[in-house]
């Protein structure tokens, strides 16, 4: 088995159209909130999953973040008109092949900079593949 990650970009709050946010990038997902899922709506962008022995997040949040940068006065925007909170999720699947490296977590200093101009967070999802 090999390890498995993909990064996202979220804007989560309770009374939003997801569908109606003029971000200047189209999200990859969005979610309106309902009872009792989801709990809130959500407004996503995110890199493909990658599946390989090398997961590497300080490329793939770059990434992400360069494609959301020229917006990011937009995405100030709908947050603050929206009450909504911004998060860059990072979800892996780790191998428990120890043939396997194991995932390169990080964030470089342009998608930290990112993040705190934006007032977000980070949160980071692990899972154990399956031997």
């Amino acid at each position: 088995m090999l390890n498995e990650g993909r990064v996202y970009f979220g804007l989560f709050g309770d009374d939003f159209d997801p569908e109606s946010l003029a971000i200047g990038v189209a999200p990859t997902k969005t979610a309106r909130k309902a009872n009792p899922i989801p709990k809130q709506s959500s407004w996503m962008y995110s890199s493909e999953r990658v599946r390989g022995e090398v997961i590497d997040v300080y490329k793939m949040s770059a990434s992400l973040v360069a494609d959301l940068e020229p917006h990011i006065q937009n995405i100030r925007e709908a947050m603050q008109r929206h009450g909504l909170e911004a998060v860059l999720e990072v979800v892996l699947t780790i191998t428990p092949d120890d043939s396997v490296s194991t995932p390169i977590l990080g964030f470089d200093q342009r998608v930290i900079a990112f993040l705190n101009d934006i007032g977000a967070t980070i949160d980071v999802d692990l899972y154990r593949g399956e031997s």
